[in-house]
């Protein structure tokens, strides 16, 4: 299940909506013991992977228009990154840039599970190989209907 940040919930309260509270992000795919909740530090965990645009570090944006509610990444966008380590993913953050990792309730962050079918991330070849690239072809997000 996705848990979103204080940080991220203040903002969608405050600007009221979701693509200019997450344009500007990261993706940071982890190993190792997942953080309760979002505003928790990352403790342990193991950077396998940074996403971003091109994956030169370029925050990543989404597409301006949210058909049926469903955000998507920018179509024009490479989302891509080099794993820096080996290992099985367990979760991942999506950040922002310059986010450290340290517990906070103000930084706007959400975070789910990685790996696996099941998980809230699927990632197709596992493990995780330090140097071969990862990216993502597809990358959406939308809020069940009530």
């Amino acid at each position: 299940m996705i848990k979103q940040s204080t940080g991220m919930r203040v903002s969608l309260a405050v600007t009221g909506s979701l693509k200019a509270t997450l344009d500007g992000g990261l993706v940071r795919i982890y190993g190792g013991a997942v953080p309760g909740a979002a505003d928790a530090a990352l403790g342990g965990a193991v950077l396998l992977t940074e996403v971003s645009v091109g994956g030169d570090g370029t925050p990543l944006t989404f597409e301006p228009t949210a058909p049926l509610g469903i955000l998507k990444k920018s179509v024009a966008e490479n989302w891509t990154g080099n794993n820096v380590a080996d290992g099985a993913p367990t979760f991942f953050r999506y950040v922002k840039a310059g986010d450290t990792g340290d517990a906070s309730s103000s930084s706007i962050r959400f975070q789910g599970t990685a790996g696996p079918l099941g998980s809230d991330m699927f990632i197709a070849e596992l493990p995780l190989v330090s140097g071969k690239p990862q990216s993502f072809a597809q990358f959406e997000l939308t809020f069940p209907e009530q």
